[in-house]
């Protein structure tokens, strides 16, 4: 009975690894980037179509906004105006006295070659404001519930992932970088997992005789961003397998055909996390994506030769495929246990899951898209079709195994 339900399931979750017909990706993606940076940063029409081939739903209320403020022929994004790219430290020691002094990311003019498009692209992750938030410079002001939240300080004592700049209003504010959330412990991509956003938020409101709503239920390293209006609260993903991704968002909402996609992403974080004041650089978000996309995981050595490889390669590789950093193609939700309220958001909901890449998976959870599973075990004990059906040895020995990756 056991063997015909693993075969059952194997055989369900194998059809359900499917993903929509998507362009093909570049294969040198850093040489792809530095042939087209004077596209992105010049040729709107180029950039429009970049856009349109990956909001491969364009009927998603998601997509529909991009498509009608992105690279417009006339009006939309375009005529934002450019943030003032000069940023400095959120020092832990105090606030800043006397006027903002920053310093400025662009040095005036393109890189030329990979290797400095990634120099300045690191630079971009740690301290470009992708986003403003009350909450978060309230929280500044709050060392005493520093820890309690997961904002850590670094080495040269500031709080990491946070930066000063000045907006388009000539205003100075704190702004979240990509490293608050991707950066723990220094670590460029690491999912924050300690990082608890909504914990924070609850706090704010509650000082501000709100109540928190659905804030408290997130957690440490979940987040909801899906902005549509239910709660759909995802883990806080690693970064690393980008370069095999075909899709980002978890419901896999934004296809990948080419590096492109990635910096209008960006692009939309940035716009939407400035409350559509100020647009940033594309200097800078291109730098960005050639940072995300070389990213490099923390070494692993993992024995391919063990048991839990071998059950690996029998339960799992079929959606977790090595040859494309241990990731695959969209799943169709109902094939999964975690809850599928982000698959179906009526903003940018597909009906499928992005298989994220296992590596690094064994740095902790929490797992699944909603990070319903707290530890590896669990996961693969009652969360996941095909950890279900293994019998107990082979669920430990594949537990082994990721844990290498």
């Amino acid at each position: 009975m056991k063997r015909a339900l693993a075969s059952i399931l194997m055989i369900a979750a194998l059809t359900a690894c499917q993903e929509p017909e998507a362009p093909a990706r570049a294969v040198d993606q850093a040489g792809w980037m530095v042939e087209h940076a004077p596209l992105y940063l010049g040729d709107r029409a180029w950039r429009r179509a970049r856009l349109e081939e990956s909001l491969w739903r364009p009927e998603l209320p998601y997509a529909r906004k991009r498509l009608d403020s992105v690279a417009l022929e006339v009006g939309g994004w375009d005529l934002l105006p450019e943030i003032n790219a000069s940023v400095a430290p959120v020092r832990a020691e105090g606030r800043p006295t006397g006027a903002f002094e920053g310093r400025a990311l662009e040095a005036g003019r393109a890189p030329e070659t990979a290797a400095q498009w990634r120099e300045l692209g690191e630079r971009v992750f740690w301290t470009m404001p992708m986003r403003r938030d009350a909450y978060v410079e309230w929280l500044v002001e709050r060392p005493e519930l520093w820890a309690e939240v997961g904002l850590e300080v670094d080495e040269q004592g500031n709080l990491r992932g946070l930066t000063r700049f000045v907006d388009a209003r000539g205003d100075a504010r704190v702004g979240v970088t990509c490293g608050l959330c991707h950066g723990e412990g220094g670590v460029a991509g690491r999912g924050s997992r300690s990082l608890d956003l909504g914990r924070a938020r609850a706090l704010f409101d509650r000082e501000r005789g709100r109540e928190p709503g659905q804030y408290e239920t997130w957690g440490p390293g979940r987040v909801d961003v899906t902005e549509d209006g239910q709660s759909d609260v995802l883990t806080i993903k690693d970064l690393w397998g980008v370069p095999f991704a075909t899709h980002i968002n978890s419901s896999g909402a934004v296809a990948l055909p080419t590096p492109a996609a990635l910096a209008l992403r960006f692009e939309t974080q940035y716009v939407v996390g400035h409350a559509m004041e100020a647009r940033p650089s594309r200097v800078l978000t291109w730098a960005l994506t050639m940072y995300v996309l070389t990213l490099d995981a923390p070494p692993s050595t993992p024995d391919l030769d063990s048991p839990g490889a071998r059950v690996f390669e029998g339960a799992c590789a079929g959606c977790h495929d090595p040859a494309r950093g241990y990731g695959g193609p969209l799943v169709d939700a109902r094939a999964l246990n975690s809850d599928p309220a982000s698959a179906l958001s009526p903003a940018r909901g597909t009906g499928f899951y992005k298989t994220p890449s296992l590596i690094g998976v064994g740095a902790g959870g929490p797992y699944l898209h909603d990070g319903g599973q707290p530890t590896l075990d669990a996961l693969l004990d009652s969360g996941h079709p095909f950890g279900r059906a293994l019998p107990e040895p082979d669920r430990r020995a594949l537990a082994s195994f990721l844990e290498s990756l």
